[in-house]
């Protein structure tokens, strides 16, 4: 008996690393209190079995040493940091941030049970913020709704990743109930994403269908009839149309980015090897303000020139470097896998890569926490399916 008590304990413990990935995995976009408790229990869990040799060494990745040279990269340029408190304060995120949420995807996600277990609860967790962004929009008004994200913006990126997951799901599976499921998840988060009134995550989700019709041919029809009608709620949206009228407009907002993109590269031509720290861009701005600019951004609006900025020509390279290996990896198990989950799952996540690259031209989500871990256990999840497809064609 108390042997059956020990092994059940031990049993637990053994789980605690999946259910504290499904726990981040569902309250990523609700409460970051409970993302910091997920990941806690996971590590525990993953320490546990590296203790009991339940696990073998610390799973490698083609992503390893561009991860390890884009956090070397980010400590060198908060040791020449223009402002060296808030990259102090920044640094232990940033790297415990990539680290814990790729690492802890990758070493605690080994079968494809788990795996589903864990896109599921992201689905579950994208849904549920989704219909309270659309309940917002019904009950106070024309305003954009940002559910519990607080900005309209962020929760558009966090939805433009987590939609190509569904959609390219929905477009494999073949059993009914899960079609109705995915269907009521798709339908709330274009909705939601509508409502946020963010052109940048529409113009993602434009760019994600275009991508799904380039690789998906025989899937083209609904790709297009999709594509179709987002393109006419947006265009015919009066709501909707005002806002993109803007962009051709060159409305306040617009102005401000480009105004934000030249400092920018004038901080990259000035500090074109180190930077001026992470996590600095709001307190050094002002100094490259432009005379006509009127706001003071808090973040360069662009991913490319805010890491360039911060973090130097090094910098930059090594995120396009991390990118680019991220993507030939997902493609090249996509192009060899035969089976249709990993396929679909394969499919979805190179599409979140494309969408995050599309709307992050004119956004830099990182700047929130939650979205920053959410990328980063998305990109594990891309090295999971990518090694189990590979490993599927060498048996």
């Amino acid at each position: 008996m108390r042997k059956e008590k020990i092994a059940k304990k031990q049993g637990l413990i053994e789980n605690l690393a999946e259910m504290g990935l499904w726990i981040s995995a569902f309250f990523i976009p609700i409460y970051e209190g409970i993302i910091y408790l997920g990941m806690f229990l996971a590590l525990i869990g993953l320490i546990y079995k590296i203790i009991k040799r339940k696990v073998g060494r610390f799973t490698k990745t083609p992503l390893d040493f561009p991860l390890l040279i884009f956090i070397l990269i980010g400590f060198i340029s908060t040791f020449n940091s223009l402002v060296p408190r808030e990259s102090l304060i920044a640094i232990p995120v940033f790297t415990v941030g990539i680290f814990l949420s790729y690492y802890l995807v990758v070493n605690n996600i080994s079968s494809e049970k788990s795996l589903k277990r864990f896109i599921l609860a992201m689905i579950l967790g994208g849904t549920a913020v989704s219909c309270f962004g659309i309940s917002q929009h019904l009950i106070q008004g024309e305003i954009r709704s940002y559910a519990t994200l607080l900005n309209p913006n962020i929760l558009g990126s966090f939805l433009v990743l987590i939609i190509p997951i569904v959609f390219s799901l929905l477009l494999y599976t073949s059993k009914k109930a899960k079609k109705v499921g995915l269907i009521i998840s798709f339908v709330a988060m274009v909705t939601c994403l509508t409502f946020t009134y963010s052109r940048a995550s529409w113009l993602a989700l434009m760019g994600l269908m275009v991508f799904f019709l380039m690789i998906k041919k025989r899937k083209r029809f609904i790709i297009g009839l999709v594509l179709a009608v987002i393109s006419a709620i947006l265009i015919f949206s009066p709501s909707t149309n005002r806002r993109i009228s803007l962009v051709f407009n060159f409305g306040f907002s617009i102005k401000e980015r480009i105004y934000g993109w030249e400092s920018a590269l004038q901080m990259i031509r000035d500090h074109p090897l180190t930077g001026i720290g992470i996590n600095t861009f709001e307190h050094v701005y002002p100094q490259y303000q432009l005379p006509q600019a009127k706001e003071s951004l808090v973040h360069a609006h662009n991913i490319f020139l805010e890491i360039g900025a911060e973090m130097g020509l090094p910098g930059l390279i090594a995120l396009l470097w991390l990118f680019i290996r991220a993507f030939t990896m997902g493609w090249r198990a996509l192009k060899k896998t035969k089976n249709v989950y990993l396929q679909s799952l394969l499919t979805g996540l190179l599409g979140s890569l494309v969408a995050f690259v599309i709307n992050e031209q004119f956004s830099y989500s990182w700047i929130i926490h939650n979205f920053f871990i959410f990328f980063w256990m998305l990109l594990g999840s891309l090295s999971v399916v990518s090694k189990m497809a590979l490993r599927r064609e060498d048996v």
